[in-house]
């Protein structure tokens, strides 16, 4: 398995007015950055994106008061699962997003805490 090293730092900006959704998210590695950015609605229709080789398939639904993202991904050599459930704690001050990727070379588990600002 292919073991990435945490983010220096990392950004989450959303804008969200139901049912429009829109998240750009950046990583930083030292001194490179990797953003993704991807529009969606929150009423669980499937959004296709494909950028060179790979494609995604995505889908964002309630369950509960958090908001699921839910992505199939395929390139050439294989495809993977990638699940984030978002939400927010503390009364809003909070952001929390907690991600589950799988795919054949990487799988992680990751919980993203940040202060909404």
């Amino acid at each position: 398995m292919l073991q990435i090293p945490a983010p220096s730092s990392t950004t989450f900006y959303i804008v969200h007015k139901d049912p429009k959704f829109h998240l750009t998210r950046t990583h930083v590695y030292g001194e490179k950055k990797d953003t993704w950015s991807i529009d969606l609605t929150t009423n669980g229709k499937e959004h296709y994106q494909k950028d060179g080789d790979f494609e995604t398939r995505t889908r964002l639904y309630w369950e509960g008061s958090s908001l699921t993202l839910d992505m199939k991904l395929r390139n050439k050599a294989e495809e993977g699962t990638n699940v984030v459930r978002y939400s927010l704690t503390d009364g809003g001050r909070t952001f929390v997003a907690v991600e589950r990727l799988r795919s054949p070379s990487h799988s992680h588990d990751n919980t993203w805490i940040f202060d909404k600002q």
